[in-house]
């Protein structure tokens, strides 16, 4: 019995599915608010005073936007201002609550959209049918756990805005180009399209690819039933992306903005740009993987894939093979009429990854990457469901409602390894066994929480694997860990190795200085943190020592300049504020001494919340 065609015209089958949306997000997100922050969250956010807004004002909403520690995301920045205002500060649950909500916005704009493409693809397909077949699939893609990493970290509300208004941004572009021009305005049809990609690309850089996602949409989904190329203009558009590209690759190859940008962003990376490019096909396909089997234990913060370096390495040449088959079966599908829309959501995935998996700087994996890109996986579910023969749709649309319930349990399970900074880095080390990073910050984060001993075990595990990682991090982070245990002479006698084995350092003089400044060997310390000025102008904590070594030796007005230059490189710096409130104060400055000492106070240091 066919289902009724009337279905379409009616807002009820998909605000239901709209809300099956909602639950399917509560379910597989549920006690998110009890998970931190984590990591780039600080200086992005929490140590960033443009974003500490007390009063919701539009120059307030302007300053976050100026302010934005990422200076081309301000659209993110705004709202992070927002939820420090709507939660009265830094309560991590308001800014997982926006992201949470910003997921659930962005899984109903791929069902409109999944929806609109099915329409455009075959308009005698019964509307029931599309609405279930796109609500099936945005399902899916809502409760696939390698999403938790861009919605349980606050900072990756970026990719989510950026998805979000590129879907819009796509879903606007064919809505204009099919509507009936005497009811839309013909502003608002070009204003839609141009107005979401503006606020992605303001969100995150990669929403940049939405022109090239919207002439994909106007070819293979605007297109099904015609001809591809039908004037001149077209094959333009068509050459465009290719010229696109060889311009692309020629700022790359000659000296300039772009590949002194690009190559420099390698300087503190521990590969090549060569390296990545080999490395990214592995790494696309072991996120595909994760996205086809998606066990809770298969995702983490950090991976241990090994760095391929030659060409003609397998493990370089049959990923790539397996990328290629995927893009050439995509522009195959394209000539064919009716898979013109499969081809479109086969093309939608190595498109979207183009700006990520290719020669910026980036790490060589992290899962959020795949936010975007899954679209068109659930697109191509969208898509088989749609086209199942009549006795065959049950059956299959139970297999993907399995699979989305299998997808909230993982994700359920996935979630509490945000709840804070040990918890996900305890994780890793399953993952990424061999990471001196990992090691290392887990070490020294047992070591704020004053477990000893395992602190000793991961920084001692640091080591093992590479102590010279970081230009001598790990070594010397044994030093500080025996300070921790009270033995000053060896930690001073690990940092004055340091010294000598690493140079370039900077830790190696400022924990030095510590020890002599602790000690009360203020001229000792002195010159131990003008070595590390020296060696690191950048690092904020050596200007706010020598700063407080010289306030401790009654030199004040020494001291004022380093508090102020630690502030500006690092807002982070809570010794500093609390020495800036004190000088501010002496010299009559109240207002300036009481803004410095509420900074202390947010930063922890509890004596500056009484005064």
């Amino acid at each position: 019995m066919p289902l009724p065609k009337t279905a379409e015209s009616s807002l009820l089958p998909r605000a239901i599915v709209a809300v099956l949306l909602i639950a399917v997000t509560l379910a597989a997100y549920h006690g998110i608010e009890a998970n931190s922050f984590h990591f780039d969250d600080w200086h992005n956010i929490l140590l960033n005073p443009a974003l500490q807004l007390d009063d919701f004002t539009l120059a307030g909403l302007l300053d976050a936007a100026r302010g934005a520690s990422l200076p081309h995301r301000p659209i993110a920045s705004i709202t992070f201002a927002i939820d420090w205002w709507r939660g009265g500060g830094d309560r991590a649950a308001h800014f997982l609550v926006t992201n949470l909500v910003l997921h659930g916005a962005t899984g109903i704009a791929v069902f409109a959209f999944l929806l609109q493409t099915l329409g455009k693809a075959n308009a005698d397909h019964a509307p029931l049918r599309r609405i279930i077949a796109a609500g099936l699939a945005a399902a899916w893609w809502l409760a696939q756990p390698i999403h938790v990493q861009a919605v349980s970290y606050v900072v990756q509300r970026m990719t989510e805005l950026a998805a979000l208004f590129s879907v819009l941004s796509v879903w606007a572009y064919v809505q204009g180009r099919t509507a009936r021009r005497g009811r839309t305005p013909w502003w608002g049809l070009s204003l839609l399209p141009l107005l979401s990609l503006m606020l992605g690309a303001l969100s995150k850089q990669n929403a940049w690819i939405s022109p090239a996602l919207m002439l994909m949409a106007e070819f293979l989904v605007l297109r099904q039933h015609s001809d591809l190329v039908r004037s001149r203009l077209d094959k333009g558009l068509l050459a465009l992306p290719v010229a696109l590209g060889f311009l692309g690759l020629a700022a790359l190859l000659v000296d300039g903005p772009f590949s002194e940008w690009i190559l420099h962003g390698y300087a503190w990376r521990d590969f090549t740009l060569t390296e990545r490019l080999l490395t990214q096909p592995k790494v696309v396909l072991f996120h595909f993987s994760q996205l086809m089997w998606p066990l809770p234990d298969r995702f983490s913060l950090d991976h241990d894939i090994e760095i391929v370096r030659s060409a003609a390495s397998p493990q370089f040449w049959l990923p790539m093979g397996a990328v290629l088959a995927w893009t050439l079966s995509g522009i195959w599908l394209a000539f064919q009429r009716s898979t013109r829309l499969a081809a479109f959501f086969v093309l939608w995935v190595p498109v979207t990854l183009l700006i990520e998996s290719t020669v910026v700087p980036l790490e060589l994996v992290f899962e959020h990457r795949m936010y975007l890109p899954s679209v068109g996986v659930a697109g191509l579910i969208a898509f088989g469901l749609a086209r199942t023969p009549g006795r065959t749709f049950l059956p299959a649309c139970a297999a993907v409602a399995f699979a989305t319930t299998f997808g909230i349990w993982s994700t359920q399970q996935r979630l509490p390894h945000w709840r804070s900074e040990i918890s996900l880095l305890e994780n890793s080390t399953r993952h990424a066994p061999n990471s001196v990073r990992v090691w290392n910050e887990l070490g020294l984060k047992y070591l704020e929480q004053g477990n000893l001993e395992l602190a000793r075990q991961a920084i001692d595990r640091a080591n093992q694997i590479e102590p010279r990682w970081g230009d001598g991090y790990p070594f010397v982070n044994r030093g500080v860990l025996l300070e921790a245990m009270g033995l000053r002479d060896q930690a001073l006698a690990v940092y004055e190795e340091t010294i000598r084995l690493f140079p370039n350092q900077v830790l190696g003089y400022n924990n030095r200085g510590l020890v002599h400044l602790r000690a009360g060997e203020f001229e000792l310390a002195a010159s131990d943190f003008d070595r590390a000025i020296e060696t690191d102008p950048e690092y904020a904590p050596a200007w706010t020592n020598r700063g407080t070594t010289n306030y401790l030796r009654g030199k004040a007005a020494a001291a004022l300049p380093d508090f102020e230059k630690a502030v500006r490189l690092s807002p982070r710096e809570s010794i500093a504020w609390h020495y800036l409130a004190r000088i501010y104060a002496t010299h009559g400055r109240q207002a300036d001494a009481a803004a410095a000492r509420l900074r202390a106070c947010r930063l922890g240091v509890a004596r500056d919340c009484t005064e």
